[in-house]
């Protein structure tokens, strides 16, 4: 699982935080909280959507501290990033649905912005790895589902390739399966489970 999706801006540090709080009024966003970074390297941004906030509260209070809500706009060297924490981690951290609703339009919201205030294309998928293993009905529903969009997508069986499940561990800490890592040109990301909501989202179905 990401915890944070980080893309470089085709900007200048201003002219993408100016970019940052105009695509955040755009879509609704309170600008709550601005932080320079040390020696004017950037700037600390927090944002909040008093819905999600409140379906959060309502929903389980505990788990406010997960809701993304801080984009970080800095500069190394000749290079400006601009990012934010995934929501995944919420989107993960509870099996209420109502949960997985609010993490999924946190994160393809703030996506969309990021993707919008560096002035980049969506990321694209280049391949898609589908973790599996012989028996399981959620790993055979998913190919299913894959092979019937007409997704091209590698299939591995961790219970007959040692190496392999031994990766998906490390790269995820996850001992189940389905586990489908999604590739790009410069980063990947992990689905724990069969996600069709999330799987729809990123391969634009």
């Amino acid at each position: 699982m990401n915890i944070s999706y980080f893309r470089k801006s085709s900007f200048d540090l201003k002219k993408t935080l100016e970019n940052v709080k105009k695509e955040a009024k755009s879509k609704g966003l309170k600008v709550v909280g601005e932080v320079e970074l040390p020696n004017g390297n950037g700037e600390a941004i927090t944002l909040y959507d008093p819905t999600w906030l409140g379906n959060l509260v309502a929903s389980d209070p505990n788990l406010v501290g997960l809701l993304p809500s801080l984009i970080v706009v800095f500069q190394k060297d000749d290079e400006v990033k601009i990012g934010v924490g995934s929501a995944d981690v919420l989107g993960s951290i509870s099996h209420n649905p109502a949960i997985a609703q609010i993490a999924s339009q946190v994160g393809k919201t703030f996506k969309e912005l990021i993707n919008k205030s560096a002035g980049v294309e969506p990321l694209k998928p280049t391949n898609i790895k589908l973790y599996s293993t012989m028996t399981c009905p959620y790993c055979k529903m998913e190919k299913s589902w894959l092979d019937s969009k007409g997704i091209k997508h590698e299939v591995v069986y961790v219970d007959l390739n040692q190496k392999e499940a031994e990766k998906m561990v490390e790269k995820t800490g996850q001992m189940g399966v389905p586990v489908t890592e999604i590739q790009y040109d410069d980063s990947e990301e992990f689905i724990v489970g069969f996600d069709k909501g999330k799987l729809s989202d990123i391969l634009g179905i």
